[in-house]
């Protein structure tokens, strides 16, 4: 079960959670989980104390935010690709001259200079 709580404190203790929370490059949130759970675990001497449902189900979320970036960013990736080989395929055709042979109809052939 998930419960959600509010608490006031400090700015010192605030800057002591951001601090923790940039060196181990977490945000805010887990940084408080964390800092409880290492409290807990301190404070009774035994085996860490670890709610996986709430952390799996942000760490799913966060995975899922980041493929939906990543997805999006082939997209454009694709589009960028699609457009080069567009300006690549106008650069060639109007750089391409006709061969002779391809510049008379099939009847001028038969005509002498």
């Amino acid at each position: 079960m998930v419960l959600r709580i509010s608490i006031t404190t400090d700015t010192e203790m605030m800057e002591l959670i951001d601090k923790y929370a940039k060196e181990n490059g977490i945000d805010r949130n887990r940084a408080i989980i964390e800092m409880i759970e290492n409290g807990f675990t301190k404070a009774t001497g035994t085996t860490p104390f670890s709610p996986n449902q709430k952390q799996t189900f942000e760490e799913y979320h966060d995975i899922k935010l980041s493929l939906e970036a990543l997805k999006q960013s082939l997209m454009e990736l694709t589009d960028e690709v699609k457009l080069i080989h567009h300006i690549i395929d106008v650069e060639l055709v109007r750089d391409m001259k006709p061969v002779p042979f391809q510049s008379k109809k099939w009847w001028e052939f038969w005509k002498t200079p």
